[in-house]
């Protein structure tokens, strides 16, 4: 019996991290609404950002609004081989602020200027 508990505890062990695609992380980098996003069952963070709940009231449902998720705050985008790969801040689902883009290595390869998800530099 105790056997096949402890099997059937290995089996979730494993599945378990394929099937929740994002989890909370750190809120002290990304605030209460963090997430992280993992490729499959891939240990490493594909992407973090935070989101804000967007409530629009539906003109042809108004007992049923519709929720929209925002990104909002710092965004951070990692390679394979967990090096970052893109750093960058969204304000209202708009990029803003300096965005920068490494190699594989982790070099700064390009900057760029955002304002309100325009390219300005």
């Amino acid at each position: 019996m105790k056997k096949g508990i402890l099997f059937i505890l290995f089996c979730l062990a494993l599945v378990i991290p394929s099937i929740c695609n994002a989890q909370a992380v750190d809120k002290h980098i990304t605030g209460d609404k963090g997430k992280s996003y993992y490729d499959d069952a891939k240990t490493k963070p594909k992407e973090i950002y935070n989101t804000n709940e967007v409530t629009v009231a539906d003109p042809d449902d108004p007992a049923h609004p519709m929720i929209y998720l925002q990104k909002e705050g710092p965004y951070f985008y990692y390679y394979e081989n967990g090096k970052l790969k893109i750093s960058g801040w969204y304000t209202t689902n708009q990029k803003n602020g300096t965005w920068k883009y490494y190699d594989e290595k982790g070099t700064l390869t390009k900057t760029e200027k955002w304002v309100n998800d325009k390219l300005v530099q």
